[in-house]
């Protein structure tokens, strides 16, 4: 179905000037044919208002030069080819015009009729208030949405247009931040027209972003809502304030669930504020995101017709569930927030997640633990709540994720290996709310830097002990407030990037990174089981691999079995430095793998999987 007064699609038009009239003698050479020129219908301009060009029609070869008697009002030119443009800034009764144009091989004369009067339309001013229908979660956040207490709230940042009676958009203007808008307007008949879009322009030293909510089962049409198109009136001033309602109708979604696009937006407008209260100048990277009425858990991915797996974010463009009774996004504000998180993770910060499934008590590998705890924590940061919910079932009428970041330790599994301690973490560093463990309070302009510095630029892969030690770097006399955050969560007190003195395994160990020189090997036990069954994002699965090159030139990395049998099949990823791209890959079938490079001199770390292979055997990396 498509949203009624919401979708719409905008064409360019044409409009083409057929000209009449008489034409004049002409000249002729043997290559080129005079001007053939006609008058053109009368004009009436409007003082300080732009005409539409006035264009001569011409049966013979172009114009080369152009004269015009006598003088144009002040404000209009003639051009070469004998059209007439500009803004007329003075009135001027009827006059008739006379052009010549001419060419090699001759010339011919037109005439129009032009006068400039004042410009006796009123000015209105328009202003409204546009506010959208917001679902709360229900006393306590337990049994999902709660449609009985459906809050208006205003419809903020968005772009607004009005539209006249032939079409025509005569004024853009964006909401202010209590949903509040005002144009100065001429005409008979215009409409308001709210787009589901955040935009601000790219301006030098200035912050840019364009966001826009668009229908991925509807030809990525952009959402949006508008007013009907009525008389400006005769009074000074006009009111028209627009909401857009849920579409609820008791027991189920009876119509046009207009409200869903702009509360999504709105999640994202508070994280645009809390981005450019830290940094003013912060370019936004132009994105889509996703929402249909269709969008459903599925198991394949096909987004045209709705099955988006669940929500999230692809790299390009956010996607967000909206299927009545399964699951519904829209008003789970964190998800929404938890999602935007990884678009700004990757598009300020850096990411080094390689995603797969995983849930709360899991031993993850360090980069889809701090990527997803990150994406955890900035959904509550960015609405400034540490209920982290999430409605689906029935009638929205179930939570069926709820956590409260505020009880730090009080997971299972806490570690650096779980999303959950470093949602808890990364959360109690920025609210000002004291708790267990938390004396910390340093709100969100101090992560944003960091995020987009030392965090961007680690040679390590992206984790807590990266994300700490830059913090106990930019924050030294807080090292012990650090520290008891940390020990909160079961996470001895972090010194290093490379989380020196962990292992990755209870069984099987092996330390977290292990640290390799030119010349040199270094071994490392596999665990299978975290392997198993799909489950290579899990804490073990990887081992990590450290080296500095000291100076350019080519090199052999290369990844045996130390015995055993059968075909192990180990691949390699390497990357330099800060990328979060690897600069070579070894992912040949075998009982060995090996990568040879130019490598530049500076820092390298490495991820090694093994497939195939029981656990207990022993792996060596060697670098020559």
């Amino acid at each position: 179905m498509i949203f009624k007064k919401s979708f719409y699609f905008l064409f360019s038009t044409i409009l083409v000037f057929t000209a009449c009239g008489g034409g004049g003698s002409s000249k002729k050479t043997e290559s080129t044919t005079a001007p053939i020129l006609s008058n053109h219908s009368a004009v009436i301009a409007t003082n300080s208002v732009a005409i539409s060009t006035i264009s001569f029609a011409n049966a013979g070869d172009a114009v080369t030069s152009c004269s015009v008697t006598p003088a144009l009002p002040k404000g209009l030119s003639l051009r070469s080819n004998c059209s007439i443009s500009g803004t007329p800034t003075v009135n001027q009764s009827v006059t008739t015009y006379t052009v010549k144009g001419s060419n090699a091989g001759g010339s011919d004369r037109a005439t129009v009729n032009l006068s400039v009067v004042e410009d006796t339309e009123s000015e209105v001013t328009l202003s409204g208030k546009v506010t959208y229908d917001s679902v709360p979660f229900a006393s306590g956040g337990l049994s999902g949405l709660d449609y009985n207490n459906i809050v208006k709230k205003p419809v903020r940042g968005a772009v607004v247009e009005i539209v006249d009676d032939s079409g025509k958009t005569v004024g853009t203007t964006s909401t202010d931040a209590n949903g509040n808008y005002s144009f100065k307007v001429k005409g008979t008949k215009v409409k308001v027209r709210v787009l589901a879009q955040l935009y601000k322009k790219v301006s030098n030293g200035k912050s840019s972003w364009d966001f826009q909510v668009k229908d991925n089962t509807n030809n990525e049409a952009l959402y949006g809502m508008e007013g009907a198109l009525a008389s400006l009136g005769s009074k000074s001033t006009q009111t028209r304030n627009l909401n857009a309602s849920s579409g609820w109708g008791g027991n189920s979604y009876t119509s046009t669930r207009v409200a869903a696009p702009f509360s999504i937006l709105d999640v994202i407008y508070k994280a645009v504020q809390k981005i450019t209260i830290a940094q003013s100048d912060a370019k936004f990277a132009p994105l889509n995101i996703f929402w249909s009425k269709n969008n459903i858990s599925s198991a394949s991915e096909n987004a045209a017709i709705g099955q988006i797996i669940t929500s999230h974010y692809d790299g390009t463009a956010l996607y967000i569930l909206g299927k009545e009774n399964s699951d519904t996004d829209e008003y789970d504000t964190v998800i929404i927030g938890h999602e935007w998180g990884h678009y700004y993770e990757a598009t300020f910060s850096r990411s080094d997640s390689i995603g797969g499934m995983h849930s709360g008590g899991d031993e993850l590998d360090i980069r889809i633990a701090f990527g997803e705890g990150f994406g955890n924590a900035m959904g509550c940061i960015i609405n400034d709540t540490p209920l982290y919910l999430d409605s689906s079932g029935a009638a929205q009428g179930t939570t069926g994720v709820m956590m409260d970041l505020e009880n730090g330790g009080t997971g299972t599994n806490p570690g650096w290996y779980s999303e959950l301690s470093i949602s808890r973490i990364l959360y109690d560093v920025y609210d000002n709310h004291n708790d267990v463990g938390d004396i910390i309070s340093f709100g969100f302009t101090p992560l944003h830097k960091l995020f987009i510095d030392a965090e961007k630029n680690t040679p390590a892969f992206t984790s807590i002990f990266t994300f700490i030690t830059a913090l106990k770097n930019e924050n030294p006399g807080n090292n012990a407030a650090i520290d008891a955050l940390t020990l909160n969560e079961s996470i001895a007190p972090i010194n290093d990037i490379y989380g020196t003195g962990r292992v990755n395994r209870v069984g099987n160990a092996n330390p977290l990174y292990s640290i390799l020189s030119v010349g040199n090997s270094a071994d490392f036990v596999t665990n299978y089981s975290a392997v198993a069954s799909s489950q290579g994002n899990k804490l073990g699965a990887y081992n990590f691999v450290s080296f500095t090159i000291p100076s350019a030139g080519t090199y052999t990395i290369e990844v045996s079995q130390l015995g055993g049998g059968g075909t192990p099949d180990p691949d390699m990823f390497l990357y330099y430095g800060s990328s979060n791209q690897p600069v070579a890959v070894a992912e040949a079938y075998g009982e060995t793998d090996s990568i040879t490079e130019f490598l530049e001199a500076g820092t390298y770390r490495m991820a090694v999987i093994v497939y195939d292979q029981s656990s207990g055997e022993t792996f060596r990396v060697t670098l020559n």
